[in-house]
């Protein structure tokens, strides 16, 4: 799939100011990005109604903030030759991300504009750490930083139930692009840009969760009212990548034994909560091997990105799972 490079055309404008400017979070846009993003804010945001639709975009703003820093990195990173791209045109491999960073940043704007709109706080961004070191790795965490956004709102929309209709046309309008950013990254990577018929929701806890994994403890200026889970971690700790070429049959994963949950639950079946696509959760037991350790077996069959933490409850419903959560959660590339 490398030969898809020469969908990289060249495009014929200056590069945006990196890092993204601080007036985003005022819903000011320069033009020099809205020319490359290919439009600015829309005219016709809504008000939202209620509290949970209210977090559930501070929650989007606080992704968004994480992409856009996340792709304004990669930039600099290509430009100063940290990342190589290997056999894909720099300047038009960089060209390309430029644009995905300005639509980025014309997001934070809008849903900065629509959080105004309804007087709630605005969402600055944090300080960020990413942990990729060079363009395969970039494209890994690129992979799972999309899919967990587009995946939370879509499971806003779930946990919203209808209660906010003016919510989804928005949101809806990013999450296209969004999944169109993911599809060309993972042609980049030379995999299948539609790897599911269905992409994954999760609970919008648990996307706040992985967006906590690349940032700095401490270091944001607005929290985000959603509950905030102990890290889980894969045991052994890998780099970001994308699917290996062979199915998991298990996984191991570690934590902070000594975490207030684990006295809690002493002598409670752990079970693995997983999450693909648009189905309910699976659940397979966690066998405790040490201290703060434990292995599971990888449900069959599961295509894109999964979404896993541990709990010792089975619910069904996408709410009540979020509030059952002990550990986690973690982004796993199985496709």
């Amino acid at each position: 799939m490398k030969a898809a490079t020469a969908l990289l055309l060249p495009f014929a404008y200056a590069a945006p100011a990196f890092p993204p400017p601080a007036e985003l979070i005022q819903g000011v846009v320069n033009s020099n990005i809205s020319l490359i993003a290919g439009g600015t804010l829309p005219n016709n945001t809504a008000a939202v109604a209620t509290g949970i639709a209210v977090t559930g975009l501070q929650l989007l703003a606080s992704l968004e903030n994480i992409e856009a820093f996340f792709y304004s990195d990669a930039i600099q990173n290509l430009t100063s030759g940290v990342y190589t791209t290997g056999d894909l045109l720099l300047n038009d491999t960089i060209e390309i991300i430029e644009k995905i960073a300005a639509q980025e940043e014309v997001h934070v704007a809008t849903v900065g504009a629509v959080l105004r709109l309804n007087s709630a706080p605005v969402v600055p961004p944090c300080k960020y750490t990413f942990p990729a070191t060079n363009f395969d790795e970039f494209l890994g965490v690129a992979n799972l930083i999309t899919s967990t956004n587009f995946g939370s709102v879509i499971g806003l929309q779930q946990q919203l139930g209808g209660s906010a209709p003016a919510l989804s046309p928005a949101t809806t309008a990013i999450l296209g692009v969004e999944t169109r950013h993911d599809a060309f990254l993972r042609i980049l990577h030379g995999v299948v840009p539609n790897p599911a018929p269905f992409d994954t929701a999760i609970p919008i806890a648990w996307a706040y969760n992985i967006g906590l994994q690349y940032t700095v403890p401490g270091s944001c200026p607005v929290e985000v009212p959603l509950p905030t889970y102990p890290q889980l971690s894969f045991d052994p700790a890998e780099p970001p990548s994308f699917a290996s070429a062979s199915y998991p049959s298990t996984i191991s994963f570690a934590w902070d034994d000594q975490q207030a949950w684990v006295q809690r639950e002493t002598g409670k079946q752990l079970y693995a909560a997983w999450i693909n696509q648009y189905n309910l959760p699976v659940y397979t037991p966690v066998t405790v091997t040490g201290a703060g350790s434990g292995i599971t077996p990888v449900p069959k069959d599961m295509q894109a990105v999964a979404f896993v933490a541990l709990t010792t409850l089975q619910p069904l419903d996408f709410t009540d799972l979020q509030d059952a959560t002990l550990v986690g959660p973690l982004a796993i590339a199985v496709s």
